[in-house]
């Protein structure tokens, strides 16, 4: 039950972004692969994530942006979706901050996150750029269980490349910082101390519309 209204509430967030989308300036469309490393072996295997989705990016005013993002998960048999929000704070520094909910079918479980941090992008605008965030606060519980992790900081490192026809190739590397202290044994990339990693690929190819 706990799912269901935590997945209406969100879907219901989503509708209401797309239904006010013509009144804002659509930044970047797109599609997007993402390929995930889990923290933790299943069945003493290595466990993949797989998902193709869609992404867009608008401006809703000259200091706030919205980002948007809806796929399945094909090796895991789950869709997810994601929410975010950024605040301009000089030209290179934005503050941001998303929510996102991944259903497993496979597994008969899903799970919500928030997380909260900052990006530096040196060249916005540039045919060629590249950005560089760091998210020191999340939270993500396994709605289930009830189970929560309060502190798994991750950084990503994004660059892409947009053509004058305004397609743009991108990709991104995620790595997440999650501890699990009586997992001892079972990551897959341990760190010591209870702590594990646990990483993302991402490629975007994605349409940027002329500036009006």
């Amino acid at each position: 039950m706990r799912t269901r209204r935590v997945g209406l509430l969100v879907l219901v967030l989503a509708a209401g972004v797309a239904c006010s989308a013509a009144a804002m300036d659509v930044l970047e469309v797109g599609v997007r692969i993402d390929l995930a490393l889990q923290p933790l072996r299943v069945g003493g295997a290595v466990d993949w994530d797989l998902a193709v989705g869609g992404y867009g990016l608008v401006r809703l005013s000259e200091s706030w942006r919205a980002r948007a993002s809806a796929g399945y998960d094909i090796l895991n048999a789950g869709p997810y979706l994601s929410l975010g929000l950024a605040r301009t704070v000089t030209a290179n520094v934005f503050l941001e901050g998303d929510m996102s909910l991944q259903w497993n079918f496979r597994e008969r479980s899903s799970a919500a996150s928030v997380n909260a941090g900052v990006r530096l992008r040196p060249s916005p605008g540039a045919p060629q750029h590249w950005s560089l965030a760091a998210f020191p606060v999340s939270w993500t519980v396994d709605m289930a269980t009830g189970q929560s992790m309060a502190f798994s900081p991750h950084v990503t490192a994004d660059a892409a490349v947009q053509s004058e026809t305004g397609l743009l190739l991108g990709g991104a590397v995620g790595v997440s910082f999650l501890r699990g202290p009586s997992l001892a044994g079972q990551p897959v990339i341990a760190l010591g101390g209870g702590w594990m990693l646990a990483t993302r690929l991402t490629t975007r190819i994605g349409y940027v519309p002329p500036t009006p």
